[in-house]
């Protein structure tokens, strides 16, 4: 019957789609993209958390340490939304 998809092959696309889509949210936050990758594909609700999460690090052209507090800001912010000390290039 051509056309139809078998519903195994349906799913593992699914969990495939959850499992890169959370290794690169990880890898944006600084954290560890395989085990994201994993824990994504078997679990696709951890998808909401990690959207969430702040960043552990500093992540080239992502997220950047205030020079004044120390918090990660966005990389292009050029103001800290925490201590409201501008930043500098």
């Amino acid at each position: 019957m051509p056309g139809y998809v078998k519903p195994a092959f349906f799913l593992f696309l699914v969990l495939l789609a959850a499992g890169i889509a959370g290794g690169f949210m990880a890898a944006d936050r600084g954290r560890r993209v395989a085990v994201w990758c994993l824990l994504c594909a078997l679990l696709p609700p951890l998808l909401l958390p990690l959207y969430f999460a702040r960043p552990l690090r500093e992540v080239e052209g992502v997220f950047k340490k205030c020079s004044k507090c120390g918090e990660l800001i966005k990389w292009h912010a050029p103001v800290c939304k925490y201590c409201k000390s501008g930043q500098t290039a």
